[in-house]
């Protein structure tokens, strides 16, 4: 059976565990689902009371808690501080890594990610001209990216995928909040393989913020946006507006299934969810090796 994600969306609920098993209670009844079973679990609603030993048993069975403001950006993340059982050692090798390999890791990733963008642009429009530009500007790519080949590639691809009026605007409740609620799923699913393999989410590759704790998650999620697109793409098809939309259960169940996107690696086919895993220790490899040895999942 396939891990869940759980969102809380309604207000007045309350989240305890009881007998190995995550207890959803409200005035009126109670759900429980298997403690094993839980993968993430989005708070969108504003009262809700979740207990200490929630938080503790979460993070300990690898999962995590995403708390989501009213746009569904994520304002924060628990994460295990447990992680994996050789982190002290494998803490000191992204933070002792060379500048030319941090560099050539990101030449690799925003590589993959056009690349990635022209496969699902391809699959809902073969004959898109910017297919061919975009390939090119994966070709092209520079260490460090030092000719900003991402940004070009998303000012073409954006228009391309989701039309000319598009932009790109966490604000906006169009397009933008379902784009805004898949790639929370994604950024959780990412964090808990990054802290599964024993590397500081908050050590990154290019990213650097002082306000953001998870610079190395938001590195390694690129190049899987675009998957994260393409199910947004389905959905903005089935309906019949493009702007003021609203994430209806249904909507978010739907997009919820990129944890079990299939994407091929080297021993076949598997759910994105597994991928990631795979794609988080190639990066751990990378690091004790000192080369690039990124395994990216190819997109079905």
């Amino acid at each position: 059976m396939d891990k869940q994600i759980i969102e809380i969306g309604s207000d007045g609920l309350s989240l305890s565990i009881k007998h190995g098993f995550l207890c959803i209670m409200s005035k009126s009844e109670q759900k429980q689902v298997p403690l094993d079973m839980v993968l993430s679990i989005i708070v969108s609603a504003y009262d809700t009371v979740i207990s200490k030993n929630t938080v503790i048993s979460i993070c300990e069975n690898g999962g995590n808690i995403i708390f989501c403001d009213k746009k569904y950006n994520p304002s924060a993340i628990t994460l295990s501080c447990l992680g994996h059982w050789l982190i002290s050692q494998r803490i000191n090798w992204p933070i002792n890594a060379s500048v030319p390999l941090k560099k050539n890791l990101w030449k690799a990733v925003i590589s993959q990610k056009i690349n990635n963008q022209a496969i699902v642009l391809k699959n809902f429009d073969p004959e898109n001209s910017a297919i061919q530009k975009l390939k090119q500007l994966a070709r092209t790519t520079l260490s460090d990216d030092s000719k900003n080949n991402e940004a070009q590639a998303a000012r073409i691809y954006f228009k391309a995928f989701f039309g000319n009026d598009f932009i790109r605007d966490r604000e906006k409740i169009d397009t933008n909040i379902l784009l805004n609620y898949s790639y929370i799923i994604l950024r959780s699913m990412i964090a808990r393989s990054v802290v599964g393999a024993g590397l500081l989410p908050f050590l990154g590759i290019k990213h650097r913020s002082r306000t953001n704790t998870m610079p190395l998650v938001d590195d390694l999620i690129e190049p899987f946006r675009p998957i994260a697109d393409k199910l947004v793409l389905k959905e903005i098809n089935k309906l019949n507006k493009l702007q003021n939309i609203e994430l209806a259960p249904e909507i978010k169940r739907r997009l919820a299934r990129i944890t079990v996107y299939p994407v091929k690696v080297a021993k076949g086919e598997v759910p994105l969810s597994e991928a990631l895993h795979i794609f988080v220790n190639s990066l751990v490899k990378s690091f004790e090796h000192k080369k690039v040895s990124l395994e990216f999942p190819k997109i079905l």
